[in-house]
């Protein structure tokens, strides 16, 4: 039987990003972040278990109160591990068509060009995504990603003991 999800959809993946990108201040974020914050995209209510930065947490925990329109996950941790592949091909697509720098993203980053994103693309999406992709934009997303404050660190999705500081 086969079961439709948009976290494994490639082309809702690349609208997800997008809305991402064009909500986050400097256009740009690392390739981890994008994996970490399209997580909470999806999944809402996972904001819930994040180690809020300062100023991000009462508008946070309300959109943690926001169910998945989709699923719930047993292991958040195991799930962004599977879904590197299909980000991967997410920011390959996005460079691809130029919305991202190639260069950029072979070196870990998701940089935003001067290629405008087709207005009936991100018109499709409604005021929860919006709100939600604001809030992950300019307070998630700009968190930086490594080190014992980081969004790996906050988030307990990825390992970050390691990471260098």
């Amino acid at each position: 039987m086969l079961v439709y999800h948009p976290a494994y959809d490639v082309y809702h993946g690349v609208f997800r990003a997008l809305l991402l990108l064009e909500n986050t201040p400097s256009k740009s974020m690392p390739f981890d972040t994008m994996r970490i914050v399209d997580l909470y995209f999806v999944f809402p209510y996972l904001i819930a278990d994040l180690d809020f930065p300062r100023g991000a947490g009462p508008k946070g925990r309300k959109l943690a109160g926001t169910p998945s329109r989709f699923n719930t996950l047993p292991s958040p941790r195991t799930f962004v591990e599977q879904m590197k592949g299909l980000h991967t091909l997410i920011g390959t697509a996005l460079a691809g068509r130029g919305f991202i720098s190639n260069d950029a993203f072979k070196i870990g980053m998701i940089a935003r060009t001067e290629t405008p994103v087709p207005e009936p693309l991100l018109s499709t999406a409604s005021s929860e995504d919006l709100d939600l992709a604001e809030y992950l934009g300019t307070r998630i997303a700009t968190v930086p990603i490594l080190g014992k404050a980081g969004l790996k660190a906050r988030s307990k999705l990825m390992e970050f003991r390691y990471d260098p500081t």
